[in-house]
């Protein structure tokens, strides 16, 4: 199993947002944790990739405790894209998995060219972030986020600014790179979720 949370509880002072919360993801598949807004998805997600602290219970990841340590190998795609505005898509693609030495420069390059061609931004190699539709700068925050080598993907809220087409082009996506990944997806579109998710996880 790539991914368990095991009776997870989180407060903020007398707020208790999640609690006894558990679930599992495994590679080749895809879960949707769902609920209305406020409920405490993202906040699920925020303390998975360690912006946040849990109060008690633990995640793992493959088989180890999610820590500090390990923390590189969950990748998160935030609803924003939250790409440097003044660094073009290469240099954007290109920070990070230099920062933490995943690769030589040779094939990092011909990495980020391969997920380029792959998701049809080849073209848009030099293009800056106010440059890019919402869709392409989420594509291009899904290719960075591979770039890093993640054995769990998580994406928040992906389709929330996306058009018909464009949640098309997400749902292929996201079924060609399951077959790598355990993928956890936020959202409350459930009919994205309909169509995607192999497992549903409802908060309430």
């Amino acid at each position: 199993m790539i991914f368990q949370a095991k009776n997870i509880k989180k407060t903020y002072g007398d707020l208790t947002v999640l609690e006894n919360l558990s679930f599992e993801v495994d590679k080749n598949e895809i879960a949707a944790i769902l609920g209305p807004s406020g409920i405490g998805k993202s906040t699920l997600l925020k303390c998975i990739v360690q912006l946040e602290s849990i109060d008690s219970g633990s995640f793992i990841l493959n088989g180890e405790t999610l820590t500090e340590k390990n923390r590189t190998q969950v990748g998160l795609v935030f609803q924003s894209s939250s790409l440097f505005q003044h660094k073009n898509v290469l240099e954007n693609l290109l920070m990070a998995p230099r920062y933490h030495k995943l690769y030589d420069d040779k094939e990092l390059l011909s990495m980020a060219d391969s997920y380029l061609q792959d998701f049809g931004l080849l073209d848009k190699k030099f293009a800056y972030p106010s440059e890019l539709s919402g869709g392409q700068k989420q594509r291009i925050a899904i290719i960075r986020a591979l770039l890093l080598k993640p054995l769990l993907l998580c994406f928040d809220e992906p389709t929330s600014s996306l058009d018909q087409e464009n949640k098309m082009l997400l749902l292929d996506i996201l079924q060609k790179i399951k077959k790598d990944h355990a993928i956890l997806i936020v959202s409350h579109d459930e009919d994205f979720i309909e169509k995607i998710a192999d497992t549903k996880i409802q908060l309430r």
